[in-house]
C-alpha cells in the first residue's frame, strides 16, 4: 500500500475522482489533511467529509474550461516507512485565469511539492500533510522573490542588500 504505486493513485484520484480519493482516507472524523492551517492561519485542519470535499474540490479537473485552470501532479518519487509514504511530485496549472488572484495571463505555471501520508493498520490515510512550493509560482507570474542559495560554497549574504 505505501508504494510508488499508491502514491500515484493517490495524485490521479486527487485530480480525477474526488469519492474515490476519499475512499483512501479512514472514516469520517478519523483522518486529518493539514492544508488549511497553512493556507489560511485562521482555519483549522480537513477533519469531516464535508471538509474534505470543500477543501479538495479545487484540486479536482472536472471541468477543463474552469477558471481555476487544470492542475496535474505527477509522482517523481515516493520513499515508504513503517505505516508511513513521502511523495515528491510536479506540479503544473495550465489555463488558470488567476492564481492567488494574480492574473495568470496564458502562462504554464510549474513548481514541485511533497505530501506525508501516515496509515492506520487497514491501510487507510489518517494524516496527509501536503505543500507545495509556491514561490517559484510567484516568480512566473512576475513577482519579485529572492531565493539564493545559501548552501553554496561562497555565497556572500551581502549579496541581497539593495
Amino acid at each position: 500500500m505505501t508504494d510508488i504505486n499508491f502514491a500515484r493513485t493517490w495524485a490521479d484520484t486527487r485530480q480525477n475522482d474526488l469519492a474515490a480519493h476519499r475512499a483512501l482516507y479512514a472514516a469520517s472524523e478519523e483522518f486529518v489533511i493539514e492544508t488549511r492551517m497553512v493556507d489560511d492561519h485562521l482555519g483549522d485542519t480537513v477533519s469531516t467529509d464535508e471538509e474534505f470535499t470543500d477543501a479538495l474540490t479545487v484540486f479536482t479537473n472536472k471541468d477543463t474550461a474552469s477558471p481555476q485552470g487544470v492542475q496535474t501532479i505527477t509522482v517523481t518519487e515516493a520513499f515508504p516507512g513503517n505505516r508511513h509514504l513521502m511523495i515528491h511530485w510536479d506540479w503544473t496549472l495550465e489555463g488558470a485565469s488567476t492564481y492567488r488572484g494574480l492574473p495568470v495571463e496564458g502562462r504554464t505555471l510549474t513548481s514541485k511539492g511533497s505530501t506525508f501520508l501516515q496509515f492506520d493498520q487497514s491501510g487507510k490515510i489518517v494524516l496527509e500533510s501536503t505543500i507545495l512550493n509556491e514561490n517559484p509560482v510567484f516568480q512566473q507570474l512576475g513577482l519579485p522573490i529572492i531565493t539564493p542559495h545559501y548552501w553554496e560554497e561562497g555565497f556572500d549574504p551581502a549579496s541581497l542588500a539593495v
